[in-house]
């Protein structure tokens, strides 16, 4: 039985590289524009991320005035993060020179970060709706501020510990660890790699140290420059799905 045409006589695994590389390009940008659609439409009519501060007392009447719009926004964020799980792994195929180890390590990252941040908002759509209901319906004060203090743990486990401490840890980790790679594995322009770099060194340490020692002014710079590393992540999926592969899998340079 013959041997495909290849030059060592080892088939290409090529095409299958290009497949996953341009999947992973359309997931990328699908994970920005749905983030992007759901932080404006929250911020619009929900005081998002604000509202986030506000006790159970103040956020659960606010959230029962504009219910649909704020649970359909959160959903949109859930599957913007939940893309990108499958995200780290098609970005792997980026990788192939460099330590399989390393680049393991790197999708591990943001498997979990994703996974975090899923966990965090998720709330909103399915918990929270209830606490705003049981708060809705009673007007026996000491029953009102049990579940004003529930809404309140729940905010702080959820959101605090999980969707941001953790979330922003593992997702920090896989940003720095994605630009790194770039720089050493691909054909991308090494000054994008870099820009990706420096955008995940600043706004990573930022925002958890704001979330660790509870600082607004921290927490608004580094959200700041996380929204423009996710144009830079957007950019990057653009860059994946319009760049030929070349026969190494990696992305070919223009």
């Amino acid at each position: 039985m013959s041997r495909p045409n290849t030059a060592e006589g080892v088939p290409s695994r090529a095409p299958a590289t290009a497949r996953r590389l341009t999947t992973a390009g359309f997931l990328l940008i699908a994970s920005g524009l749905l983030a992007a659609v759901g932080a404006f439409w929250l911020s619009a009519s929900f005081g998002w991320p604000d509202v986030l501060d506000d006790a159970g007392g103040v956020a659960l009447p606010r959230f029962a005035d504009t219910e649909t719009a704020v649970r359909t926004a959160f959903y949109l964020l859930m599957v913007s993060s939940l893309l990108l799980i499958p995200t780290a792994i098609h970005l792997e195929q980026l990788f192939g020179g460099t330590s399989r180890a390393g680049a393991r390590t790197v999708t591990v990252f943001g498997v979990l970060g994703g996974f975090s941040q899923v966990l965090g908002w998720v709330r909103w759509p399915i918990a929270v709706p209830h606490l705003s209901d049981a708060y809705a319906a009673t007007t026996d004060e000491v029953t009102r501020q049990a579940v004003a203090a529930s809404y309140d743990v729940l905010n702080r486990y959820s959101g605090g510990a999980l969707g941001e401490h953790l979330g922003w840890v593992f997702q920090g980790l896989w940003a720095i660890g994605i630009a790194l790679l770039l720089m050493r594995a691909t054909e991308i322009p090494r000054w994008f790699s870099g820009l990706g770099l420096g955008l995940a060194v600043a706004w990573w340490p930022l925002l958890v140290a704001s979330g660790l020692a509870e600082a607004d002014w921290l927490a608004s710079i580094g959200s700041t420059i996380s929204a423009v590393w996710y144009v830079w992540l957007l950019a990057l999926g653009a860059l994946l799905v319009a760049r030929p592969v070349g026969g190494s899998g990696r992305v070919a340079a223009a």
